[in-house]
């Protein structure tokens, strides 16, 4: 839980054996579970009206998906039907005018890669 293991469990309990003494550690205790349910319960309720939420968002578009294809639907708007005649067709060929960075990637290598030089051996130190 959190991340902690046994002995630092072991240790925080000690810890607040010490620091509240005998008589209020039950008390704190009882605030620290009904703290962390109260939590627990905040956060559920809003993962439950998330999750609504997605779910009205998904049925909506299904609905909207489901009337599009029914027969007698409303036709597509003339812009987009205008957009995908524009669009239709193969794709320009790539030129560096059109393609950032193709002609540095273009470039030929001007030979086969030359190796590093060899360093000389290591002098070893002078012992006077």
């Amino acid at each position: 839980m959190f991340g902690l293991g046994f002995g630092e469990i072991v240790i925080v309990a000690i810890l607040a054996l010490l620091l509240l003494g005998p008589d209020r550690l039950p008390e704190a205790a009882k605030a620290l579970g009904k703290t962390l349910q109260d939590l627990k319960k905040a956060t559920d309720g809003l993962k439950g009206q998330l999750e609504a939420e997605m779910y009205s968002v998904e049925k909506t578009i299904k609905k909207a998906i489901d009337v599009s294809e029914q027969p007698g639907a409303p036709a597509v708007p003339p812009v987009a039907v205008a957009a995908a005649a524009r669009t239709a067709g193969p794709p320009p060929p790539a030129t560096a005018e059109n393609v950032p960075g193709l002609d540095a990637a273009l470039v030929e290598p001007q030979g086969p890669p030359q190796p590093a030089p060899l360093l000389p051996p290591p002098v070893p130190p002078r012992t006077t």
